[in-house]
Formats: C-alpha cells, structure tokens, sequence
C-alpha cells in the first residue's frame, strides 16, 4: 500500500509509535486483497471502506490489542491513529431517532469485516509468499539453514461442543492431543509428565539465522508433526530446495520416511536421533569388521585385546555415499575407515551426528523455539480469545505478515541488525 503523504493533524507533531504503523502498511503487499475486498462490497453505504478497516485490522496486531472492543476504545480516544487508518466522524441515528457522533467502528462491523477476510485467506496466503520471495532475493543467506517444529495453540474454547453446528461463537473443529514431557530432577532421576491440549497445533519453518518464517500449516492439534511436515517439504519450490543447505527438528520428527523425503531435496536434515534399540543393545558391529557403532551415530575400533577405541569423524565422502573415520593423532595411526549410509541411514547422517559440526548446526534448532515465544508473547496467542480453525489461520497469518512486512521495511532502510525487533 502506498504511504499515507497528507496527514495535515501531524504538521506539527511526531509520529512517534505511529511511524511503526505507517511504515508496515507500506511493506505490506495488500493491493490485490484491498481491490478485491472492494470489489465484493459494491455500491451502497459505506461509513467505513475497506482500506480503513483493513488498516484498523493491522493496527490491533502492532499495537497488541487482544480483542476488537479494546481496539475501538483505542481509535474513540486516538484521533491520530483514527487519522492514520483513515476514519472520518460521521453521524449515526439510532433505534429511538437520535443522532450521534459515531468516531470509530462498531465490533459489528469489525465483525463483518473479519466474515469477508475469511473469504480471502488465499489472497493473504499470496502475500504471504510474496513477501517470502522479497527475502530470498534481498537477504544474503536467507533460507540456507531452516528449521522445523510444531507448537500447540489451545482454543479458547475448553472442549467439544455438543452441538456440531458451526455459529462463530463455539469451536466445532478442535480436538485433543497428549503431550509428554520428561524432566530430570536434582538426584538424576527421570521424571515423566503428561499434559492433554484441546485446540489446534502450528507446523512451521523458518529461517534459523533471521529467525522469519518460510512456511506453516494450522492443523488440529491431534495431526502429527511429521505427517505434515512432509507436506510442507514437498511444496518447496526448488529455488528453495537448491538454497536450502540444512533442514534441523528435534527427535519428534527423526524417521526413515521423513528423512528420505528432505534428502530428496539435497537438503542434509540435522535431526535429533530415537533411541529405537533394546535397552540392552548398547552397540551394533559394522558388517564384518573391527568397527562398532552406537544408536547415535558413535563409531568405535576394537583393537586385539578388545579395547574399545574411538574414532574421529574425518568427513564426508559423497563418491561413496559414506562417512569417512579415522584415529585421534596421539594413536599415531593414519588409517581410514568408511561407513556405507545404506547401513543405517538414520545413524549415519551425511554429517556425522557425533561431530562438533554437528552440534554447531543442531544448535540453531533454539531459533524456532525464540520464534514461537514471540507468536505467544508479542502477538498475543498465549492468551487469547479466538475459537475455530479458519479465524485462527487468518490470525496466524496476520502475524506472520507482519513479522515479514517489518523485516521488509527493516531491509529498505539497511537495517539489517535485528529484523524480528518491534522497533521499526
């Protein structure tokens, strides 16, 4: 959208926390969704356009407000934000014939509002993508290194319904899911505990060094992580699959399927490994040779007199489809040994899970987590009042356009040190 130029009100004033608002609404590529939106409304009364409704919408997410009544008690007081989305006093009449200065919305009409983005969440999906390719093109390195995860986002609904019909105000499409957790306490002891979610989960990717969005799916809460994030892999581009050196999850999504599909693609997955042995397999040999291995990927030689000694990992040797391992220098010993993949492609990952490459890269996988403390903390979704799947995409998306238009502006301005800051 372009940037609002007459805002005779400011003359003599700063923009102050309005200058963020003002800037996003320029990043955001909005255009086919306004004249979209102004094409279904027609002819007829229109106390409040489209564009001035669609500003307002954007304005709730960067000044976080967590409901739609807190948000017009805002624009009633804030003649400066009522001037920046457009909003002009007009008069109304009510039931008992009186008239009245109306200076903002009604939560009906926001209402409304929010009936006929449902109709277009393809147009938001659009520029969504729109903006994804912005930062493949403008930003050095985006997209080399991605990282994968889900998150559960409770409804604000606490269970099913017992009427199926959907009415707006209870939620028909969630559902439950189990989630375990495994804690250690002070003594060593392992501690498992059990929480049941109703709602519904994000399955996203983003980029591990700018921490920005690549690619999500909304699901019921009870869909596996890994199911879908095969669906997100396949629907890669392959300008996105060449640029995309590593693809990192945690243990949940560590599986033969999963691992093949992002392998496909030439992307090396970074995965935490299951321990899917027998508790008392402690190590397997390596076909008929003096070689061992463990479940994760550590490779030892078994000298004469049964001496366990480990190896270092020497790389990876792509002619071969192996990993190469050799001794550490104060055994004075140059030999070499290869690993075929084939023998356990889960083990043996085309970068050594026991390698401090590795771990520098598995790293990375903390981006996500800083990633879905910000959806919770700054946009809100830790508590919030939002029931349905199709009205919690559409704010999922909300969120992430902003997060990429911010970026985008951030980029225009050669800002380049900490895009996902609030700070315009």
């Amino acid at each position: 959208m372009n940037r609002i130029t007459q805002l005779s009100l400011f003359e003599n004033h700063e923009l102050g926390d309005l200058e963020k608002l003002n800037d996003l609404l320029t990043a955001l590529p909005d255009e086919n969704l306004l004249t979209a939106l102004e094409e279904e409304r027609g002819k007829g009364r229109n106390d409040y356009p489209v564009h001035t409704m669609w500003r307002a919408f954007v304005a709730s997410f960067v000044f976080q407000h967590r409901s739609v009544a807190s948000l017009i008690r805002e624009l009633k007081r804030n003649s400066q934000l009522r001037e920046l989305c457009g909003f002009q006093p007009h008069f109304s009449r009510s039931q008992k014939g009186r008239y009245r200065v109306q200076l903002a919305p009604t939560e009906a009409a926001f209402s409304r509002f929010l009936k006929k983005l449902l109709l277009h969440q393809h147009l938001l999906d659009e520029m969504f993508t729109e903006l994804v390719t912005t930062l493949y093109e403008t930003l050095d390195g985006f997209g080399q290194t991605l990282a994968l995860d889900g998150k559960i986002i409770p409804s604000y609904a606490t269970k099913p319904n017992k009427k199926v019909e959907h009415d707006g105000r209870r939620d028909t499409e969630a559902d439950f899911t189990l989630k375990q957790y495994t804690t250690t306490t002070a003594n060593g002891e392992k501690i498992t505990k059990k929480k049941t979610w109703f709602g519904y989960r994000l399955h996203l990717i983003v980029d591990a060094n700018y921490e920005l969005p690549v690619a999500y799916e909304v699901t019921k809460a009870s869909e596996g992580e890994p199911t879908v994030a095969k669906r997100l892999i396949k629907h890669f581009s392959t300008s996105q699959a060449k640029q995309c050196d590593y693809l990192l999850a945690d243990r949940g999504y560590d599986g033969a399927p999963l691992l093949s599909l992002i392998e496909s693609k030439e992307i090396i997955p970074i995965i935490d490994i299951k321990n899917q042995w027998d508790k008392d397999t402690l190590t397997k040999q390596y076909r008929d040779s003096d070689l061992i291995y463990t479940y994760n990927g550590a490779v030892s030689y078994v000298d004469g007199k049964g001496n366990e000694i480990k190896l270092a990992y020497k790389g990876y040797d792509k002619k071969t489809d192996s990993l190469r391992y050799g001794f550490k220098p104060q055994y004075q010993d140059n030999r070499l040994f290869r690993i075929k993949r084939e023998e356990d492609r889960r083990i043996f990952n085309k970068v050594a899970r026991d390698s401090f490459k590795f771990k520098r890269i598995y790293k990375k996988r903390t981006s996500i987590e800083r990633v879905n403390g910000r959806i919770d903390r700054d946009y809100l979704f830790e508590n919030h009042t939002i029931r349905g799947k199709k009205k919690l995409n559409l704010f999922v998306t909300m969120t992430f356009l902003i997060m990429l238009a911010f970026a985008k502006d951030k980029i225009s301005k050669n800002h380049l040190a900490h895009l996902t800051a609030w700070v315009a």
